[in-house]
């Protein structure tokens, strides 16, 4: 019944779909047959697919060991195909009243040398989807994240984070084994493309066994499989380069050494030409970490600028970069394993711009503008070690995990105030243990998790400004400026399932306790604050057939005490919320969630104050917990036809934030205070993205895009004027590749977006602002092991009404196989040799202009080993 309620509420939609479209016919009958070679042998595991006039896939199965085959008849069927590794598929189309088709595979021929073996690109066994990569692999991709991303319903984006049908998966799997845990990116983005062999996509995978047919997971798991030959022994590649204008170089190692009981990845890379390395630092989502992730409190100290603008790095970013990382795995048994993972970065750069920010308001309008030269820089060493068992009864996992970091910025500012120096400089550190553990005793599940972590940071900062213009004094400095924030955080839960009718039931319980302790070198002692959470969490979970509802019903109390016990609060709070996923076909899946969520800002670092964030900003600090409530409605579709290449998905949702508090800011020519105004506020906004992926195989065309829209409305405040804007954003991207020839590809990509916002008490116009981007691209092969690419691209700017700035940029290079083992590059970027660039945008209420100097034209020459 709910089943049928939700595609009467998306019918309109559905009807679009070819494989859901009306049919005359009744398919009731079950179609049989038998799949032999050309000896007359039977084939095992073929896969059989029913297909519409379309091509569509209405159903498959897979034969058995004898080669036979049954598979229920539908509605609108015409033909059956039969495919299997190392044969020539066949197609047989269906007849009015024959319920046989037999089927003759013949092998496919293979030579060594020159000649293309066909093979299905994907194929499905049960609930996971096999990629074969040399279907999608082209000859400029290096990684295997190049051939990811030309997957069917594979997402990346620009860190490394994969997604599959629109949600972030469970992890990556290298031969079965978690070697990379939350840092998979470094793998994927290092491992050469023509070492792997297939991509599994294990869709609603649950990576916990004993959960397995007890808790559903919506996520998939990807693992790599490699080829026979790069198996038990050592590969990777050695890459160096050096170029002129002025002296760059960029090197490079990666090795893997995967084994049945042990895998080993070393990675290093060193670079002073645009490429930013810290991406490797970031985590991926990750699974199993819904109780164990808690955020790192954010600093008191920042800088005040450094603009990042939307363009590739290697235009603008002035750099030295370092970045090093040790993965090792060994597995005592199949579910017993014991994981390191070490990860050290550095990076040394210098960040220039000019910015004019203009903050507008009823009675006056305040400009403030900043000449920015920072030398900013970065060390950061992670870590964790890792002990897992994984088996149907118990599954037990216990992380150490610790991470220093050290930052110092040093700017040379010229602004409102006149020449400013500012140091600013932190040191953070960290170190964490995470437990989990699951018993399945087979009618029930009993489990534990724990987080516990110490942090501390200190920081400070030292300033000096001379002189400034009449009426531009700097606020009240008191450099050198202290700070030292240290917290100790432990969240604790219990929990057990057992089945009830429909599905099963879910009890927990929470116990988190938060102590944070700060100082400032400009005030005595220090402060002190700390929260006690509980939480009583039941779970609903509801299977009805292809419809699985889980139905969350939270109710916390938090005890706060600030400043030994000068402020108080006590509050419960009740977050209902139901999340239903809908298996529609077994193409098409939905999702739909609805919720009213009430929170406590326990992120936030109590302090009772006036913080001094940089040179010129203020904020008054607050020691009174805040409350929200979030009210939420987002529903999805999913849709992935392995036969056509076809994949798309479509998100909608809406949320309404009402808080107790928002930030209130008042501009002078001098500074920037911030205060807190406690009166209750709401952000509401709603947004729609749609993206698809189209391959065809035959004029080998790819074609990828998608659309979005968003609206937001939302209180501001700012030098005594108060009112909601309303701003709006619309983009549209395209990108279309075509690898028809053996001796030429080629590709465009394209984007634009428009931003507007409504008239309010801080402007009367809309202030529409547009901008376009696009790509094109070629890569020649003119003779064996010789790739030659080149590629222009354009992104032109509104920077005001009426007024465009734009950018274009040139880029080429060559790559010579000399050997399978041994290649010559060279590359040339940006060869108009463009030196700066521009852009505006309206960051609500406020108009902000940046400029950052480009690094301009580069020269590099490259030599790449293989082994």
């Amino acid at each position: 019944m709910v089943r049928g309620a939700f595609l009467s509420l998306l019918s309109t939609l559905i009807t679009l779909l070819p494989t859901l479209s009306a049919s005359a016919q009744n398919g009731n009958s079950t179609l049989t047959g038998t799949v032999t070679d050309g000896l007359g042998k039977a084939i095992a595991r073929v896969t059989c697919k029913l297909l519409d006039s379309n091509d569509s896939l209405l159903a498959y199965t897979l034969t058995k060991s004898d080669g036979t085959y049954s598979i229920k008849n539908k509605p609108g069927a015409r033909q059956i195909t039969f495919s299997y590794l190392g044969y020539e598929s066949a197609a047989a189309p269906l007849r009015p009243g024959k319920t046989r088709y037999d089927a003759t595979l013949k092998r496919n021929a293979i030579e060594l040398d020159n000649v293309t073996v066909t093979i299905d690109p994907i194929t499905r066994r049960k609930d996971t989807l096999i990629y074969n990569v040399e279907a999608f692999r082209q000859q400029e991709d290096r990684s295997i994240e190049d051939v990811l991303k030309r997957m069917p319903g594979i997402e990346i984006d620009d860190y490394g984070q994969i997604s599959y049908q629109g949600k972030a998966i469970n992890k990556v799997n290298i031969e079965g084994l978690d070697l990379m845990g939350n840092q998979y990116n470094q793998a994927t983005q290092n491992m050469p493309a023509e070492a792997v062999a297939q991509v599994e996509v294990m869709e609603r995978n649950q990576p916990i066994k004993a959960l397995e047919d007890k808790v559903k997971n919506d996520r998939a798991t990807l693992n790599l499989k490699l080829k026979k030959d790069y198996k038990a022994r050592p590969f990777g590649e050695v890459d160096g380069g050096i170029g002129v204008s002025p002296t760059i170089w960029n090197n490079g190692l990666t090795a893997f050494n995967i084994a049945r009981k042990n895998q080993l990845m070393v990675s290093a890379s060193m670079n002073n030409c645009g490429i930013d390395l810290s991406g490797m630092t970031h985590a991926m989502d990750y699974y199993g970490s819904q109780y164990n992730t808690e955020p790192l409190p954010q600093p008191f100290l920042y800088s005040p600028t450094a603009r990042t603008p939307p363009l590739s790095k290697q235009y603008y970013l002035d750099n030295k970069s370092y970045y090093a990382a040790l993965n090792y795995l060994h597995a005592f048994t199949k579910e017993q394993t014991l994981r390191l993972n070490v990860t050290w970065w550095r990076d040394n750069s210098l960040k220039r711009d000019s910015t004019f920010n203009r903050y507008v308001t009823r009675q006056d309008t305040v400009s403030i503008y900043e000449n920015n030269k920072i030398r900013d820089k970065q060390d950061l060493v992670k870590g964790q070690l890792r002990y897992e068992l994984n088996s149907r009864r118990w599954f037990i996992n216990d992380e150490v995990s610790a991470m220093l970091s050290h930052g110092d910025a040093l700017n040379r500012n010229g602004s409102n105030l006149g020449p400013i120096e500012e140091d600013v400089n932190r040191r953070t550190y960290y170190v964490q243990n995470v437990l989990n553990a699951t018993l399945n005793t087979g009618p029930r599940l009993f489990e534990i998790s724990s987080l516990t972590r110490f942090y501390r940071q200190t920081s400070y900062e030292r300033a000096s400004v001379q002189g400034g213009l009449p009426g531009q004094e700097a606020g009240p400095m008191a450099s050198p400026v202290h700070y030292s924030a240290a917290s100790m955080i432990t969240r604790n839960r219990i929990g057990t399932s057992f089945s009830v009718p429909l599905g099963s039931l879910m009890l927990g319980y929470i116990l988190e306790y938060k102590h944070n302790n700060t100082a400032a070198s400009y005030l005595e002692g220090k402060q002190r604050g700390s929260y006690w959470l509980h939480t009583i969490e039941p779970v609903y979970e509801i299977m009805l057939g292809d419809v699985d509802i889980n139905v969350n019903l939270p109710v916390e109390y938090i005890s706060y005490e600030y400043g030994g016990g000068r402020a108080k609060r006590r509050k419960v709070m009740f977050s209902p919320l139901v999340d239903a996923d809908f298996t529609i076909s077994t193409l098409l899946t939905a999702d739909l969630t609805v919720g009213l969520i009430k929170g406590a800002d326990t992120q936030a670092t109590p302090f009772n104050g006036i913080i001094i964030n940089n040179y010129r900003t203020y904020t008054v600090g607050t020691d009174s917990l805040q409350t929200s409530r979030t009210a939420t409605v987002s529903a999805s579709l999913a849709w992935l036809n392995t036969a056509s290449m076809l994949s798309w998905n479509i998100y909608a949702g809406w949320q309404q934030i009402k808080r107790e508090r928002y930030w209130s800011y008042l501009y002078t020519g001098g500074m920037t205070v911030i205060s807190p105004v406690w009166r209750d506020n709401r952000h509401t906004s709603w947004s729609v993205v749609g993206n698809m992926k189209k391959i065809w195989r035959t004029p080998e065309i790819s074609l990828k895009g998608s659309v979005s829209y968003s609206y937001n409305k939302e209180l501001a405040s700012q030098n005594g004027t108060e009112d909601y804007i309303r701003y709006s954003a619309a983009s549209a991207d395209v990108a279309l590749n075509w690898n028809k020839l053996r001796w030429l590809s080629a590709r465009l990509t394209a984007a634009g977006n428009v931003t507007w916002k409504r008239p309010d008490a801080f402007s009367q116009g809309s202030n529409v602002l547009k901008n376009i981007y696009y790509t094109l691209g070629a890569t020649l092969y003119p003779i064996a092991g010789l790739q030659i690419r080149a590629d222009m691209s354009q992104a032109t700017f509104e920077i005001s009404h009426g007024q465009y700035s734009t950018n274009i940029f040139v880029n080429a290079g060559a790559r010579y196989d000399i050997t399978k083992t041994v290649a010559v590059m060279l590359t040339a970027v940006n060869l108009l040799d463009r030196r700066r660039y521009e852009e505006s945008r309206f960051d609500g209420a406020n108009y902000a202009y940046t400029g950052v100097p480009l690094r301009g034209r580069e020269v590099m020459l490259g030599l790449n080993l293989k082994f």
